[in-house]
């Protein structure tokens, strides 16, 4: 019960149109280690791609299943070898089963549904009032079916959701489910394969009612590059390694033809994607640099509804080919322990290139706080200046600002209030230099900006002489045109096939009761 009551993870409710008997279970098993480790540059700097995704490839084991079919582990083989160990009818078959044709053991094995490895759904209630475990919603919730089935059929449609969560229908029912599993064994055994110690992780559990035509699969099918699942125990024990499941359904005769080839060319697009790497090593003596910069959040600025304009100075050995200046959006201001704050999240991204073995200097992000009221007046909040190095890692730094005004404070009021005040500063370098300030006016502390950046540099091998080759990459686009042109050849095809038997059917009709000479 322990590996039913932990069966946390996403299920799904598959509905067949073909017998559950020609469904295929495909598990891939990595260790983590494997499926987080990336290959290192120098194998792109010579010849040897090719050779290092293959040493990758290998490191998934799959293991390709039926539906009930059986697969023994080291220490079933070891007890339903021997006779006398054996008590059931599903014993003795398994020990006439291994004495009669050769079994190879599998650290991926199953239990069928003759094993009566984990309770039935319909089973639940007896087991719930003899052993006084969690109710049968509780174990269905686990198993996420409510979840699913009320997503599939709206929380209007009861009918299936009945089925659960009715006594009636689950005493009426209880020989309508069928179960399997896939389980990892993790035992440990003696040189003689003797059992010293058992542990099992379960990996798949599947439940097929064949009164409703539907499979219900715990833990969903998954990808093993995009969401993998850990295998672990029972007891929360979490072992090393990272797995996917795969099962394929027969689909319904509509649109077979379409459907076959879609598939076929989705697999072919995948293989070919799977050895692709969108990479592409910098130029010999260049550095590429890769800088995302967040405006996050704005604080303690006394106007409303700001928007923060950026500009970007760059050092003179340093290019770039995207926007070096821009604004966000209008933010207004919320409450927040008697501060007003203002929310931006606005995201600027660079693509620099710098000589390579050279010390560069950092960029000059200024910034500008400026407010609007409902008169259509700018107001300029504050300025700001961040030094961005271009030191790799995460940064999170807190900027104050401060507005220029002129030394008649009087003066300013008015004019701030009037017009909204005026630009003082027109060289955004006098940030950055204390020297070239006007004595004409004065800074006033106003406001500060949370910034938020990420540098990401890369640079060539050393003693590398060229870069490393960028793999061909296969368009999607591309893809789709030939599938439609192969499917426009076939049903040019199939229709001339279709005119060809019409008019063999007519002369068939024509010369019917006609003697031949």
């Amino acid at each position: 019960m322990n590996d039913f009551n932990r069966c946390n993870k996403v299920s799904g409710v598959h509905w067949l149109k073909k017998p559950v008997e020609d469904i295929q279970i495909k598990i891939k098993l990595k260790p983590k280690d494997g499926i987080l480790s990336l290959p290192k540059f120098e194998d792109y700097a010579n010849e040897s791609n090719n050779v290092t995704l293959k040493q990758l490839e290998t490191e998934v084991e799959e293991y390709n299943l039926k539906w009930q079919e059986k697969v023994f582990s080291v220490w079933e083989m070891q007890r339903y070898s021997d006779a006398h160990n054996c008590l059931t009818d599903t014993e003795l078959n398994y020990n006439e089963m291994l004495n009669s044709r050769h079994y190879e053991h599998s650290k991926i094995f199953t239990y069928i549904h003759e094993d009566y490895h984990l309770p039935l759904p319909g089973d639940l209630k007896k087991i719930n009032s003899k052993l006084k475990v969690p109710s049968l919603n509780l174990c269905l919730e686990r198993l996420s079916l409510h979840e699913n089935v009320s997503r599939m059929f709206g929380e209007d449609t009861s009918s299936l959701r009945h089925l659960f969560r009715s006594e009636e229908n689950i005493c009426e029912g209880k020989e309508q489910w069928i179960a399997m599993h896939v389980v990892f064994d993790n035992s440990e055994y003696n040189n003689d394969s003797q059992l010293l110690l058992k542990q099992e992780a379960m990996l798949l559990s599947l439940f097929y009612n064949a009164a409703q035509k539907y499979l219900v699969i715990s833990p969903d099918i998954n990808n093993m590059e995009l969401n993998p699942y850990t295998v672990e125990t029972a007891s929360g024990l979490v072992l090393g390694y990272h797995y996917s499941i795969d099962v394929s359904f027969e689909e319904g005769e509509s649109g077979g033809d379409l459907m076959i080839l879609l598939n076929n060319l989705y697999k072919k697009w995948e293989r070919k994607h799977r050895q692709a790497l969108n990479f592409a090593m910098p130029p010999l003596g260049r550095k590429h640099y890769y800088i995302t910069t967040e405006i996050v959040t704005a604080k303690g600025f006394d106007g409303d509804n700001l928007y923060i304009e950026f500009n970007i100075n760059l050092p003179e050995n340093i290019s770039s080919s995207d926007t070096l200046h821009g604004r966000t959006h209008v933010s207004a201001a919320l409450r927040d322990d008697d501060v007003d704050e203002w929310h931006f999240g606005h995201v600027v991204e660079l693509n620099l290139e710098a000589p390579d073995g050279l010390e560069t200097l950092p960029l000059q992000v200024f910034f500008e706080v400026i407010s609007t009221d409902w008169w259509g007046r700018h107001r300029t909040e504050g300025y700001t200046y961040l030094p961005l190095t271009l030191d790799p890692g995460n940064y999170t730094k807190q900027l104050s600002c401060s507005r220029p005004e002129e030394l008649d404070g009087v003066e300013a009021a008015n004019r701030r209030f009037f017009v909204g005040g005026c630009h003082l500063i027109r060289n955004l370098d006098i940030l950055t230099k204390a020297q070239l300030q006007d004595v004409n006016f004065k800074y006033t502390t106003t406001g500060t900006l949370m910034i938020r950046w990420n540098v990401i540099s890369q640079a060539p091998l050393p003693g590398s002489s060229r870069s490393a080759p960028l793999p061909s990459v296969s368009s999607a686009n591309a893809l789709l045109l030939g599938a439609e042109a192969v499917l426009r050849q076939y049903k040019r095809a199939r229709a001339r096939l279709a005119a060809a038997t019409e008019g063999l059917h007519c002369d068939k009709a024509k010369g019917d009761g006609v003697p031949s000479d």
